[in-house]
């Protein structure tokens, strides 16, 4: 019977939006987005002025994942190692205010594009929004338990950003700094919270800054780099080992911007300009 569960678990997530084409991509301004119904509608593409910032490939996953205290693999976005997958209920899209119905090979394009998409993790309800506007990344999202669960952890806006980026800068709450040199080597340079942290390529001069926020709810936050060869994963990670109780709402934010800097004395300055335009 638990067989026979997970399988239809499963086989909802996938039929719910057969409709819709394969991959969805957005544009706006110099951002350009990818969605995919392998990953459950999450991103799974980040492109800046043309260039592959966020990587997509079967192993590198957006959004949101969950795993309980006694599963071996997480749940969300394209995990479902487990037998169990997110289970999408519904997602809209908006381009400059009016809903989209997306059509295959052709891109949903605006000065603002906004997905709104309601999900199932196991018994976790999800709202998830991106709003792409003025060459920034907005995302938010929302969780709720339907009863108490034990997790092991909970990942919100997971960034798979490429490994052509060389370099980190990490800025905590007391204005500290961290700077980091990839070396590929699966290790985890940070795992304390930090709200900003830029990426940068010093060949091409191509930055990244994101910034991670609680609204409500939040535990306690920590912020995990993962430094793999084939991405420098960005995690925000909350309720580790941790119970989530039922009926308990915890929401986060993420805003994310794009910068360039040929100069490869000058990107941090840069980094931190642009963390003081997306603060919140």
């Amino acid at each position: 019977m638990k067989k026979l569960t997970m399988l239809a678990c499963l086989f909802a997530a996938v039929t719910s939006f057969a409709a819709l084409p394969d991959s969805i991509i957005l544009e706006s301004g110099n951002v350009r987005v990818r969605l995919d119904s392998r990953k459950r509608w999450n991103m799974n593409r980040i492109e800046y002025k043309g260039e592959l910032l966020c990587v997509d490939n079967s192993h590198s996953h957006y959004g949101a994942v969950c795993r309980p205290i006694d599963f071996k693999f997480g749940v969300g976005s394209g995990h479902d190692e487990s037998g169990f997958a997110e289970q999408v209920d519904s997602l809209k899209i908006f381009a400059d205010g009016q809903e989209i119905k997306p059509q295959k090979n052709i891109p949903v394009t605006g000065k603002k594009i906004e997905v709104e998409k309601h999900s199932k993790l196991l018994t976790i309800s999800v709202k998830y929004r991106i709003v792409l506007e003025n060459d920034l990344i907005f995302e938010f999202a929302e969780a709720v338990a339907e009863k108490d669960i034990k997790l092991h952890h909970f990942y919100f806006f997971m960034h798979p950003w490429s490994p052509r980026f060389t370099n980190a800068y990490l800025k905590y709450k007391d204005q500290t700094t961290l700077n980091i040199t990839f070396k590929s080597n699966h290790s985890f340079p940070n795992r304390k919270f930090a709200p900003y942290c830029a990426w940068y390529d010093k060949k091409s001069g191509f930055g990244v800054a994101t910034m991670f926020a609680t609204v409500k709810g939040g535990k306690k936050l920590q912020r995990f780099i993962w430094d793999r060869p084939q991405y420098r994963k960005d995690y925000l990670c909350d309720y580790f080992m941790a119970k989530l109780p039922a009926g308990y709402a915890i929401a986060y934010r993420s805003t994310t911007a794009f910068f360039c800097q040929k100069d490869n004395q000058k990107w941090i300055s840069d980094a931190d300009n642009v963390f003081e335009k997306i603060k919140f």
